[in-house]
């Protein structure tokens, strides 16, 4: 498996450690593969026209995430 390195403003670096923890990740690297995951995911959906939108728990749509 290859190694990436990055340096991350001190913003960045409490986000990912916030998220860690929201996400329940068991580090950073695995919150970056889920991240990276669902990018992937979304710009598959771009390509075909898809959208992706975030819903209450009625199904109402609240949010659409564009990229």
């Amino acid at each position: 498996m290859g190694r990436v390195n990055f340096q991350a403003s001190s913003e960045l670096e409490e986000t990912i450690e916030k998220l860690v923890k929201l996400t329940g990740s068991s580090s950073k690297s695995e919150l970056l593969r889920r991240a990276i995951v669902l990018m992937e995911i979304a710009a598959e959906a771009k390509q075909k026209g898809e959208k992706i939108v975030i819903a209450d728990k009625d199904r109402n749509p609240k949010i659409e995430i564009v990229i």
